[in-house]
């Protein structure tokens, strides 16, 4: 599933997902879907900045706890310039404690489990 399109145009906002569980990668990639958005799956932050890099997505969704690259290293490397100017929103999703995943960088916090209903209200917050 890693670096794989699920659906969609190239018209559509891409919405990168970075989850290295594949349960939650598909969920997400569906909701994004559902919403009109085309998802692309990375399973840790190193394939995530590769695909970011090549792709330029329009919003990053990533995991807290990954393989090779967590979460909050993705954010830090983003934040300091690894995307050659390209700059997406990035919403963490994380069972971490809310405090502990706000000081991380991320544009917005996303708690595991979660509501398709807020990862719509993250879609349309950020992507309209």
């Amino acid at each position: 599933m890693s670096g794989e399109h699920i659906a969609g145009s190239p018209e559509q906002p891409l919405v990168l997902i970075v989850e290295d569980e594949e349960s939650i990668a598909l969920a997400l990639s569906f909701i994004v879907e559902d919403a009109g958005y085309c998802p692309l799956v990375a399973t840790d932050g190193i394939e995530a900045l590769e695909l970011a890099r090549l792709r330029h997505p329009a919003l990053i969704i990533t995991d807290l706890m990954m393989p090779r690259m967590t979460g909050r290293e993705l954010i830090a490397r983003v934040l300091g310039g690894a995307l050659d100017g390209h700059r997406a929103p990035i919403v963490l999703l994380t069972a971490a404690d809310s405090t502990f995943a706000a000081d991380s960088g991320a544009d917005a916090v996303l708690a595991k489990p979660f509501e398709i209903t807020a990862v719509e209200g993250v879609l349309q917050r950020f992507l309209g």
